[in-house]
């Protein structure tokens, strides 16, 4: 009977990622026209939205499975179970020149559950998923030799593991950025 339930809940959530509808993202621009115009003024999105999952990054490509025996029906199906997100341009700095090489940022998700470092369901907030968060390089976008300024951005990239996931639908967090320099 273990198996069962077993299969039955590997089937579930599969056919929950891939056949529920993804709810609608609006976006809006992460910099204003203007950048920022302060030294040390950090340019960052109020509300960020990360597009929703597609097949293709939920899926192996050019996986097709059968079954054979009863044996293949207690087998967990195959889908990629982390996804990987990059935002390079997610924040943007106008800093001294000579402050350049010195600067690293540090990045922190809080789930609406209070969570560090995963997203939380936002139909039940006990559904949580872990994420990694991987920094992304500093690099620098123009200089303006009249201030002796740069204006540099970061990023980073968030590897969701989906393999916690219970239910389908939306999950939500906040992404907190701190740059210092060193």
């Amino acid at each position: 009977m273990s198996h069962k339930r077993y299969l039955i809940r590997w089937l579930g959530l599969t056919v929950a990622l891939l056949a529920l509808p993804q709810p609608k993202i609006s976006a809006q621009s992460i910099f204003s026209n203007t950048s920022p115009t302060e030294i040390n003024q950090l340019s960052v999105p109020q509300k960020l939205s990360i597009p929703p999952l597609k097949q293709s990054e939920i899926l192996p490509s050019g996986i097709t499975e059968s079954v054979a025996s009863g044996q293949d029906l207690t087998a967990p199906p195959r889908f990629n179970r982390v996804i990987t997100r990059e935002l390079p341009a997610l924040w943007q700095m106008r800093v001294p020149i000579e402050q350049v090489g010195s600067l690293y940022a540090i990045y922190e998700m809080n789930a609406d559950n209070g969570g560090v470092n995963q997203f939380s369901s936002e139909q039940r907030s006990d559904v949580k998923v872990p994420i990694v968060l991987e920094t992304l390089p500093i690099i620098e976008i123009s200089r303006d030799t009249n201030t002796n300024t740069a204006l540099v951005q970061g990023g980073v990239r968030l590897k969701i593991d989906l393999s916690t996931a219970e239910v389908a639908g939306s999950y939500s967090g906040e992404l907190n950025v701190v740059v210092n320099q060193r």
